[in-house]
């Protein structure tokens, strides 16, 4: 009977608190190899072990490269200081990975929401840079009405000239009436 190349970790983690992103690989980078940008508490058996128990995944070997960051300058004391390094791991893997091709159709993505948010970000993008150089706000007058405020205002309008609103839900019976009748439901 033969015995393991290595011993496997039995610790089972459920909630990791731990981040690991798969990076894209480099034009040269053979298939056989992957990139992982991992945390600095990471070492070379734990990426081995989490490939295994998560994805299945057998693992040759394990490189494990720390990148230093440029030096920056605090924002809130103008101090240079140097950011954590950004520690990434390249294992080779038994077989290839290919990464899928990239869709052509991205209507399942972009939905009309999506791009509703990215219109109204844009427009306060653009608001706060005239604030930024002329110094003031616009006033409500000179922006003028958003649709939503719009919608708004017409039910508004609605509420007022019928005087009722519902939502169509059934209230649960211990709300309908108040805390005297909730007494006699309970019981």
């Amino acid at each position: 009977m033969a015995s393991k190349l290595f011993r496997t970790g039995t610790k089972q983690v459920f909630l990791p608190d731990h981040t690991i992103a798969f990076l894209r690989p480099r034009d040269n980078q053979p298939p056989n190899f992957a990139s992982f940008r991992v945390p600095l508490t990471f070492n070379k058996l734990d990426i081995r072990d989490y490939l295994l128990h998560a994805y299945n995944v057998p693992v040759l070997g394990v490189r494990s490269q720390l990148t230093q960051r440029r030096p920056r300058r605090s924002k809130m004391h103008h101090r240079i200081y140097r950011p954590p390094p950004v520690k990434t791991m390249t294992v080779e893997l038994q077989q290839p990975f290919a990464w899928p091709k990239v869709p052509e159709d991205l209507g399942a993505w972009n939905s009309p929401q999506l791009e509703k948010r990215h219109n109204e970000m844009e427009k306060q993008k653009k608001m706060q840079k005239q604030a930024q150089k002329t110094g003031n706000l616009p006033l409500r007058d000179e922006v003028g009405s958003t649709s939503s405020r719009i919608a708004i205002r017409k039910e508004a309008q609605r509420l007022l000239k019928e005087g009722k609103w519902e939502n169509d839900r059934k209230l649960d019976p211990k709300f309908a009436k108040g805390k005297d009748n909730a007494a006699d439901v309970e019981k």
